[in-house]
């Protein structure tokens, strides 16, 4: 028994830490949009964010905790048979929502419809998680000398959760747009609402990259504004799919200056990021000074037109200009202390 009890705390521990950065949403934009209108009497909007956040979480909430222990050392572990069998039926205790579903089985508030419902959804998230994590498939794009470096970038933002809180307003958004009970007076907090949750994801633009991303960028013939044109390319395709049952051009002037302030943060201080987990920006003032002034250019065109998108799009030229030139002086310094 000792070496089961050591085994079921180390994969409790594991588990653990996972599931602490998992929930770790605290820097992201939507947190912080839903504090500062918690400060401002709005409770409703926190309320709103959180489940957001919540459905989204769910499903990787739900995974296995055996799968933090790679096979091979689950192998090499000194158990006899019945000790894994034991350590089989025991280890899904360790997740909380396993006991969450225990508690709405026997609360007799809830039904057996609405507990099987949500029942279903663990147990796929939970089956789910020891199934090989499939490759993020991009479609083409032909974009010249740019092509795979904005596939790369396609695949990372992919990968980031906010887009998926994005695609929960999206999609039914599309559904009622198509049947036309979406009202246009809808239209634009929705879209403003959409540009606010993946504003964090401009803010984190070399989260992904890593050392060995810096190392690539060092070795490919390609000047600073172009690799940060490339990120740009693939982040303002994903703000227009999210907005396009909305306002696409509201969403895209938005998208525009959110870039602009998140490619200073961006090249300023690269801040790690972890694939399928919320994206975490640094500090708040830069959260609130990108949310607010890409909530500016997001009103500046549903209001007064469609031109000022053009205002939009030289703001985000003058900031990709003055980056780019910031960040090919990094790449270069960095080739010269290599060489």
């Amino acid at each position: 028994m000792a070496r089961f009890r050591t085994v079921l705390s180390a994969v409790a521990r594991a588990a653990n830490r996972g599931s602490k950065s998992l929930r770790r949403v605290s820097g992201n934009n939507m947190f912080y949009a839903g504090v500062t209108l918690l400060f401002m009497g709005d409770p409703i909007a926190m309320g709103f964010f959180m489940v957001l956040i919540a459905i989204v979480l769910f499903l990787p909430s739900s995974s296995d905790p055996m799968t933090v222990v790679p096979r091979e050392r689950l192998h090499l572990w000194p158990l006899t048979a019945w000790e894994r069998y034991g350590l089989r039926m025991v280890s899904p205790l360790l997740n909380p929502l396993a006991w969450v579903m225990l508690a709405g089985m026997i609360w007799k508030r809830i039904t057996w419809g609405l507990w099987a419902l949500v029942a279903s959804f663990f147990l796929a998230g939970f089956i789910g998680s020891s199934l090989r994590t499939p490759g993020v498939w991009v479609p083409p794009i032909h974009l010249g000398g740019l092509t795979q470096i904005v596939r790369k970038d396609l695949r990372q933002f992919l990968t980031a959760l906010d887009l998926y809180c994005a695609l929960l307003i999206a999609v039914p958004a599309l559904y009622l747009r198509l049947t036309g009970e979406l009202t246009t007076d809808a239209r634009v907090p929705l879209t403003g609402l959409v540009v606010v949750i993946v504003s964090t994801m401009a803010l984190t633009l070399f989260g992904l990259d890593g050392e060995s991303g810096l190392a690539r960028y060092r070795l490919l013939p390609l000047s600073g504004w172009r690799v940060l044109a490339a990120k740009g390319i693939a982040y303002l395709l994903l703000v227009l799919l999210v907005t396009s049952p909305l306002s696409p051009s509201g969403g895209l002037a938005g998208g525009l200056i959110a870039l602009a302030v998140g490619q200073f943060v961006s090249v300023k201080q690269v801040i790690p990021q972890s694939r399928w987990r919320f994206r975490a920006s640094s500090q708040f003032g830069y959260s609130l000074a990108q949310m607010l002034l890409a909530l500016f250019g997001f009103g500046a065109v549903t209001q007064l037109g469609i031109s000022c998108l053009g205002l939009c799009a030289f703001v985000y030229g003058v900031s990709l200009w003055i980056c780019g030139r910031h960040l090919t002086a990094i790449i270069m310094l960095a080739q010269s202390t290599n060489a």
